[in-house]
């Protein structure tokens, strides 16, 4: 018999790997699915293979959207500052290079 989940997630990049890690912080039984040979390939990849995993100057003005309010109350939740403490959390260091793009010292993999 196979092992039911509570949460499947196809996608397993940026956004389908924080859903899955939030969701597990939840007790929940978590399945990802992709289509690439590993998970969190785009990541590996993003920003020359040192992931350019956000932007400090990052805000609603900077999406496009058919609610313009659901960015607001997206990124007023979770601002790019409080990704910034959960990488600093996992002792992964990160620079920032120009207008606020931030990037892991070392490898994208660390992310």
């Amino acid at each position: 018999m196979a092992e039911k989940q509570d949460v499947v997630i196809i996608g397993a990049g940026a956004a389908g790997m924080m859903c899955a890690i939030e969701a597990g912080k939840r007790g929940r039984r978590v399945l990802v699915i992709d289509h690439a040979r590993a998970p969190g390939e785009k990541i590996r990849i993003s920003g020359g293979g040192r992931c350019n995993f956000t932007n400090i100057h990052a805000g609603p003005r900077n999406f496009l959207s058919g609610n313009p309010h659901f960015c607001k109350s997206a990124l007023a939740r979770y601002r790019p500052q409080d990704f910034v403490a959960l990488v600093e959390r996992h002792g992964i260091g990160w620079h920032e290079k120009t207008l606020g793009q931030l990037f892991c010292d070392h490898s994208a993999k660390d992310i």
